[in-house]
C-alpha cells in the first residue's frame, strides 16, 4: 500500500531523500541546495500543493507524477534560477487550479527527462525563469472549446528553451463556418495546420493574410482608391476597385505547402475560414518555441489613397507566445515617436464584428476598469494565438516585449461598467430586430483634441457580417470625413462667457447592411455635465426628429440599406436649452444657416442641401485669410490655430453668401 508523507521541512541536510507522494497543506518547505527530493512511486508519486503551501527551492525536487497547485500562492518562494524541478515519470501533467491563472505555478529550472511525457493542463499556467530543458516531449494542452490552452511563460535569453526532446503546443480553434485570426507560437510550422480539409466533400479551407501596402485595382493596374469611396464596405465598385483584396491568400491549396515562422522581421498574422471546428497542434523541438527578449514583427505605411490616412498603416501581427499579452505593456514600453495609434483591434467570430481596447489610464475607470467597445474588460489582454490589428498613422516602431507577456484566462475572441469616472462619457449601440449590435463611444477630458487623437481614440473597422449595423462618428480630418469608433473631445469650455446654450455637434456615421428596424441607444451615460444630450435624426431636408438622451435612453427608426453620413448627430448642450435648433434655424446671417464658435472651433450648420457643397473661409479682422475648407455635410466643426481675438465667417454658396463674425481664443 502506498503512502504519503506530511512534510514539514525547515532544512535539510545534502541528502537524497525518498518519498511516495507528498501533500503540502500550508508549510513553507526548504530544500537546500545540494539536496535531492526524489517523489518517486510513478503515479502515485505526486506533489500536491494546498492553502499557502510554499516551497524554497535551492537544491533539486524529482517526480513520477502529477505536480497539482491548488493553493493561493505561485507553489515556490524566494524564485530565482538554480532550483530544479525534474520530470521523470512516464506520464504526468502540471496543473494550476485557478480559473483566472492567479495561481499559476512559478518554478525556477524544469527539466522533462528523456522518455518522460509531461503536459500543462489546459487552463493552467506555468512560469519557468531558469532554464526550460526538454529531452523528452512537454506538451500545452487544449480544452475542447475556445477557452485557454495551458499557458507558458519561460525565460528570454538564448538557451533558456533547450533540449533535443520536442513541444506542443495544442489550440481548438472555434472557426464551424466562421472567420478566425489567428497567429503560431513557435517556428517552423506548416500552413497546412490551418488549411486541412476537416469535411467531406470539395470544399477548401482558407488561410489569408492582410497586405498592408495593397494598393491595386483588380485590372492589375496600381490606381488610388478614390477619394468617395464607401468605407463601410471597402469597395467602389464604379471603378472596379475591391478593397478586401488586400487580404491575400498565403496558400493555394492543400498542396501549397508553406512555413510559418515567429522570427522578428516576419508576418505573423493570420485568418482562417474552416466548415468545422479545427483541433490543432504546434509542434518542434524545443528552440523553436518563442521566447524573443522584444518581438518585432514586420510593419509598414504606405499612404495609397485620397481618403487621408484611414485605410493606410493597417497591420495584422500575432501573439507568438504561448502566453496571453498585456496590451497595456505593449503600448506603454514603445516609447516616443512611435506612429502606433494606441487600441488593439481584435475579431471576435462569434459576434461577427471587432472588439477595441486603449491602454492607460485614459481608457480606464477610476477603478481600474478598462473601456471597450464590443467586449468586456478582458480585452486588454491578447490570447495566445490570436492574431490583431495595429494602426501605424506613419512609418511605425513597434515591438513587443517579453515583459508583456501575461497569464489570463480570457478565451480567443471570436462589460464591465462603472459610473465612477474621471471623464464625461457615453456609449451608443445600435443593434438589429435579430440583436446583432455594435458600439460607439464618444467621450471628453482635459487632454483630447478635436482633432484625432493617437492616444485617446480609435479608428474604425468595419466588419462585413451580414445583418450586422455599424456605428461611428466622423471626424475632419485634413479636410476628410474620418470614421472613428472610440472618439475623445476636450472638455465643453465657454470660453466667451456668453453664457450661450450652443451645442456641440458629433456627426454619426450609420451602416445598415439590409433595409429595415434598427435602434440606437445609450447603454452608458457617466459624468456629465452637460443639461441636455440629444441625438437628433435628419429624416428628411424639412424634418427632424430630436431624442434626449438623458431621458429616453432609446429611439427606434427604419433605415435603408447602405451607408448615411448625414443623417444622425449628437448634440451636447453645457446648459439646459429650450431651443429648437431644427424647426426655426435661425441667425444674424440667414435662415438656413447658423455660424457659432466655442474656444478654437467654428461651427457651420446648414438646414438645406440647397446650401451644400460651399467654401467656408475665415479672416481675422484685417482681413487675412487664415482658413479655409470645403463643405459637403450639414453640421460642420473648424479648428482654427490662430491668435486669440474676432474673426470673420464667410460661407459662400452658389446662390448666397452668409457672414458672420465669432470670437476665437
Amino acid at each position: 500500500m502506498k503512502k504519503i508523507i506530511f512534510l514539514s521541512l525547515f532544512g535539510i541536510l545534502p541528502m537524497m531523500i525518498f518519498a511516495q507522494g507528498l501533500f503540502n497543506n500550508g508549510a513553507k518547505i526548504v530544500i537546500t541546495s545540494g539536496t535531492t527530493v526524489y517523489v518517486d512511486g510513478g503515479a502515485n508519486g505526486n506533489y500536491l500543493n494546498d492553502g499557502t503551501g510554499e516551497i524554497d527551492l535551492d537544491g533539486v525536487l524529482k517526480i513520477e507524477g502529477d505536480f497539482t497547485n491548488n493553493g493561493t500562492t505561485t507553489a515556490f518562494m524566494n524564485v530565482d534560477t538554480d532550483g530544479e524541478v525534474i520530470f521523470a515519470g512516464a506520464t504526468q501533467t502540471i496543473t494550476s487550479s485557478a480559473a483566472d491563472m492567479t495561481n499559476f505555478i512559478d518554478f525556477e529550472k524544469v527539466t522533462i527527462n528523456l522518455g518522460s511525457t509531461t503536459n500543462l493542463a489546459a487552463g493552467s499556467a506555468a512560469t519557468t525563469n531558469g532554464i526550460l530543458d526538454v529531452d523528452g516531449v512537454f506538451t500545452l494542452k487544449t480544452p475542447t472549446d475556445e477557452n485557454p490552452t495551458g499557458s507558458l511563460i519561460t525565460g528570454t535569453t538564448a538557451g533558456d528553451v533547450t533540449g533535443a526532446g520536442t513541444i506542443n503546443v495544442e489550440r481548438f480553434f472555434k472557426v464551424d463556418g466562421r472567420w478566425q485570426y489567428v497567429s503560431v507560437p513557435m517556428d517552423n510550422q506548416s500552413s497546412n495546420i490551418f488549411t486541412e480539409n476537416t469535411t467531406s466533400g470539395n470544399f477548401n479551407p482558407n488561410l489569408y493574410t492582410y497586405n498592408e501596402t495593397y494598393d491595386e485595382g483588380v485590372d492589375g493596374g496600381t490606381i488610388d482608391i478614390p477619394a468617395d469611396i464607401q468605407y463601410a464596405n471597402y469597395d467602389y465598385p464604379g471603378n472596379g476597385y475591391f478593397f478586401y483584396l488586400a487580404w491575400q491568400q498565403y496558400q493555394a491549396d492543400d498542396t501549397d505547402d508553406k512555413t510559418l515562422n515567429v522570427s522578428s522581421g516576419t508576418k505573423t498574422g493570420y485568418i482562417t475560414y474552416n466548415e468545422e471546428n479545427m483541433n490543432s497542434t504546434f509542434t518542434s523541438t524545443p528552440s523553436d518555441l518563442n521566447h524573443a527578449v522584444n518581438y518585432a514583427p514586420t510593419m509598414s505605411f504606405n499612404s495609397n489613397d485620397g481618403n487621408g490616412d484611414f485605410y493606410d498603416g493597417w497591420n495584422l501581427v500575432g501573439n507568438p507566445y504561448p502566453s496571453a499579452l498585456d496590451w497595456d505593456d505593449i503600448y506603454t514600453s514603445l516609447g516616443a515617436g512611435h506612429n502606433i495609434n494606441n487600441c488593439a483591434y481584435m475579431w471576435d467570430g462569434d459576434a461577427g464584428n471587432y472588439v477595441y481596447y486603449g491602454a492607460g489610464t485614459s481608457y480606464q475607470f477610476t477603478d481600474g476598469t478598462p473601456q471597450v467597445l464590443n467586449s468586456d474588460a478582458n480585452a486588454q489582454y491578447i490570447p495566445a494565438m490570436q492574431s490583431f490589428f495595429v494602426k501605424a498613422t506613419a512609418a511605425p516602431t513597434f515591438s513587443i516585449p517579453a515583459s508583456a507577456r501575461i497569464h489570463r484566462a480570457n478565451a480567443m475572441y471570436k462589460n464591465g461598467t462603472d459610473t465612477n469616472s474621471e471623464f464625461s462619457y457615453v456609449k451608443l449601440q445600435a443593434s438589429n430586430e435579430n440583436n446583432q449590435s455594435d458600439e460607439l463611444i464618444v467621450r471628453f477630458f482635459n487632454e483630447a483634441t478635436p482633432q484625432i487623437d493617437d492616444s485617446f481614440d480609435a479608428y474604425k473597422m468595419f466588419a462585413t457580417t451580414a445583418g450586422l449595423p455599424q456605428i461611428y462618428s466622423l471626424v475632419n480630418n485634413e479636410e476628410t470625413e474620418t470614421p472613428i469608433a472610440i472618439n475623445s473631445l476636450p472638455v465643453w469650455e465657454d470660453d466667451n462667457n456668453t453664457g450661450t446654450d450652443e451645442p456641440k455637434s458629433i456627426p454619426l456615421g450609420f451602416v445598415a447592411k439590409e433595409s429595415g428596424t434598427y435602434t440606437i441607444r445609450a447603454t452608458e451615460l457617466i459624468n456629465f455635465d452637460f443639461e441636455n444630450i440629444w441625438l437628433v435624426d435628419r429624416t428628411d431636408d424639412q424634418n427632424y426628429i430630436r431624442i434626449d438622451l438623458l431621458t429616453n435612453e432609446e429611439y427606434t427608426c427604419f433605415i435603408e440599406e447602405g451607408e448615411i453620413r448625414d443623417r444622425f448627430y449628437l448634440f451636447f448642450f453645457p446648459e439646459a436649452t429650450t431651443t429648437d435648433l431644427f424647426e426655426n434655424n435661425t441667425s444674424s446671417n440667414g435662415s438656413d444657416i447658423k455660424i457659432y464658435s466655442n474656444s478654437n472651433q467654428v461651427f457651420l450648420n446648414i438646414n438645406s442641401e440647397d446650401n451644400l457643397n460651399g467654401v467656408v473661409t475665415i479672416y481675422d479682422i484685417v482681413g487675412k485669410k487664415v482658413f479655409e475648407s470645403k463643405v459637403n455635410s450639414l453640421f460642420n466643426t473648424f479648428t482654427v490655430n490662430s491668435p486669440t481675438g474676432n474673426y470673420i465667417v464667410k460661407y459662400n454658396t452658389k446662390s448666397n453668401v452668409y457672414t458672420q463674425k465669432v470670437f476665437i481664443k
